[in-house]
């Protein structure tokens, strides 16, 4: 695992890059690991499962028990679900909910245009559209 020197030490480019490739490599617990490590939060736990009332969602970050609840697999590797409810962890530290849906989609589009940039070479890129009320995101290549 990368240590906090080494991401500290990227720049913000070079480190959105990272996690955004972290996830889409399957390793969504060090990305998140990351991230929570340059803002100073709890890492939240992560599990699949979404809990009774949300089965719209693809995920859902709990205050209380700072943890992220994914639908499914394909969910906890979406990098724009993964950074979308991890908005909501960094946000919620003070155990009050805090940042709204717009704000949480702006983070993690920032990560994916980043990456995108990165990127803009190669043909595969990972595309974003926000949908629907219930946070459902999607995603697809080119």
């Amino acid at each position: 695992m990368l240590s906090k020197e080494i991401s500290n030490s990227l720049g913000e480019r070079e480190f959105r890059v990272l996690v955004v490739h972290l996830i889409l490599s399957k390793e969504t617990e060090k990305a998140i690991d990351l991230v929570c490590k340059r803002f100073g939060a709890r890492v939240p736990s992560l599990a699949i499962g979404i809990p009774k009332g949300h089965k719209k969602a693809l995920a859902v970050y709990e205050i209380n028990s700072n943890s992220i609840k994914f639908a499914d697999k394909d969910s906890f590797f979406d990098p724009f679900v993964v950074l979308h409810e991890l908005y909501h962890c960094l946000r919620s530290s003070s155990g009050k909910h805090r940042g709204t849906e717009k704000n949480a989609d702006r983070f993690a589009g920032s990560y994916i245009r980043e990456y995108n940039s990165f990127l803009s070479s190669k043909k595969s890129k990972v595309q974003f559209s926000p949908t629907g009320s219930e946070g459902r995101r999607r995603k697809s290549r080119l």
